[in-house]
Order: C-alpha cells, then structure tokens, then sequence
C-alpha cells in the first residue's frame, strides 16, 4: 500500500473508531485531526468532508461484508442466496456498531447521502451474485421465472426494505413499537419466494427476531453515546 493510501486508511480508521466511540455529530474533523496528529491539509487532500468520510467507511464496510459471505461454505445455492442477503443486511449482530452511527443520521442529509452511497456500494458488491444465484437456481428448477429483469427488481425491493427497516429502528429509537419491522421482514421474505415461486420458507434473508435485537444493541449504544457526551 502507498503512503498516501496509508494515510487515508489512517484516516478512516481513526474517524470510525471516533464514530463508535462519541457518535458521528459529536465528532469534528478536527477530533480526527487530534487523535491522528494529522495535518488538516492531509485530511482534505484525501477527504472533501466528514460526511464523505463516513460514505468510504460505509463503502468498505459493504465489501468487507461480501467478503466474509465468500469465506463461507454453504450446502446448496439457495442457502448461499440466504447467506448473501443476510450479510448485506447491517441488521445483524455484526452490524451493531455501524448501525449505531447511522440511526441518529435518519432522515437528515448527511443520512441520505450515507444511504445513497451504502446502496451503490451494496449493489456494485452484492448484486452481480444475486444474479448469479438465481440463475443457477432457476436451471436446476428450484426457483422458476421468466422475466430476465426480475433479479432487478428483486434487489430494489431489497433496497427498498433496507431503508424502510433504517426508518423503523429511528422511530424504536424514539419510542415506536416493533410490529411493523417484523411486518415488513417477513413482507420481503414473502415477496422474494413468490415471485421466483420458490418453495415456502426456502428464503430466510434474515430472522426478524435477530433484527430487533440488533436494533434494540444499537439504540443502547446510541443511548450511551448521548448520556457520556
């Protein structure tokens, strides 16, 4: 790795721990700057903004997460569709702490730039697979469909899914009941194994209930961030 490409993993490195640590609005570029020792000249030759920080560490977390999906070992391809779009959820116990960064964000510009940017990555990531699985699935008649755009459509309503869950936890947050997200999971389980006519239950994507508790770690995190700053 160069020295310029160094010292902008520095930057992200420190700005996520930060994020974690005081919450995303509660960190400045210059308590980046403090904890680097980096110049600002540095920050900005790499950087135009915090935000556009906050969409890189997004952005490398969505490619971290289809790795992970390709280290593992998965007994047929519908299982590895399952597994695929259960790492691209952030509703996972693995996703806690960025989603505790993201939900105060919600509805707020720097959030939707966030949002936009962790779809793009999502979909240049996770997509081309997606296609690929049920292809593979449709020859060997585990799923059948005959519209070669379904697979798009399949994944905006992925993405559609993604930000309505992101919407629930921020009214969690501010006192909402559960219902609706375990509504909407099990909507989109739905959607995906009628439209391919996949067997009943053959899609999982992810448990509502391991969702909640996700949500619920990551309002506390919120919570504690609030309290201590």
């Amino acid at each position: 790795m160069q020295k310029g490409d160094l010292k902008k993993q520095a930057i992200l490195d420190t700005a996520e721990k930060l994020f974690f640590e005081k919450g995303y609005r509660d960190t400045s570029v210059q308590d980046v700057l403090d904890r680097l020792h980096c110049s600002k000249g540095s920050f900005y030759h790499h950087f135009e903004s915090k935000v556009q920080v906050l969409m890189e560490i997004c952005r490398q977390k969505a490619k971290n997460a289809y790795l992970a999906y390709e280290k593992e070992t998965y007994p047929d391809d519908m299982a590895a569709l399952n597994g695929l779009v259960y790492q691209a959820m952030p509703f996972r116990k693995e996703g806690e702490e960025m989603l505790s960064v993201l939900l105060p964000l919600e509805g707020l510009t720097d959030g939707k730039m966030v949002l936009e940017s962790v779809v793009e990555a999502q979909k240049e990531y996770f997509f081309p697979e997606v296609e690929r699985l049920l292809k593979a699935l449709k020859e060997k008649k585990k799923v059948f469909y005959h519209q070669h755009l379904l697979p798009c459509l399949l994944w905006d309503s992925y993405t559609a899914c993604y930000g309505k869950l992101m919407q629930e936890a921020a009214k969690i947050m501010h006192g909402g009941g559960t219902q609706d997200v375990i509504d909407i999971i099990e909507a989109e389980r739905f959607l995906w194994e009628r439209l391919t006519d996949a067997p009943f239950g053959s899609m999982e994507l992810i448990r509502a209930d391991e969702a909640l508790q996700s949500m619920n770690h990551a309002i506390f995190r919120v919570r504690r961030m609030e309290n201590e700053n």
